[in-house]
C-alpha cells in the first residue's frame, strides 16, 4: 500500500511541480489529476498498481473533509450575513454539477453503444 500511495503522491507533485514551473492558471492538484487520468487512459499506469489505495481513500473520504469543516465552524463570524448567497451559490452549483454529470454519462453510453455496433458490423 504504501508503494500505491507513494505512486498517488509522485503524480500530485508532479502536477504541482507543473504548475509552479509553468505559471498555468490551473491548480497543481487538478494538473496531477489530469495526469493520472491520461497515465490510467492509455495504460501507462494499471489500474492494479494503484487499485488498493484509491479505495482506501474513497471509503475515507469524508475524514479529509473534517478540516474544511472545523474551519467554517471558526469562521462563523465572517459568513454571518451571507447565508443566502452561499446557499444559491450551492444550489447552483449543484444543479450544474447535476447537468453536466447526466450528459456525460449520456455521451459516454451513446459512445459505447456507437462502438460496440461499429465492432458488431465488421464481424
Amino acid at each position: 500500500m504504501l508503494k500505491q500511495f507513494s505512486i498517488v503522491l509522485i503524480i500530485y507533485f508532479m502536477g504541482e511541480l507543473i504548475h509552479k514551473t509553468s505559471g498555468l492558471p490551473i491548480p497543481g492538484n487538478v494538473i496531477g489529476m489530469l495526469i493520472l487520468f491520461f497515465g490510467l487512459y492509455t495504460g501507462i499506469i494499471k489500474l492494479d498498481t494503484i487499485g488498493k489505495i484509491s479505495d482506501f481513500l474513497l471509503e475515507n473520504l469524508a475524514f479529509f473533509f473534517l478540516p474544511a469543516g472545523v474551519s467554517l465552524i471558526t469562521s462563523f463570524a465572517l459568513l454571518e450575513g451571507k447565508w443566502i448567497s452561499i446557499l444559491e451559490i450551492s444550489i447552483l452549483s449543484t444543479v450544474i454539477i447535476l447537468v453536466v454529470t447526466g450528459l456525460t454519462v449520456e455521451f459516454v453510453k451513446k459512445s459505447l453503444r456507437q462502438k460496440v455496433e461499429t465492432s458488431d458490423v465488421g464481424k
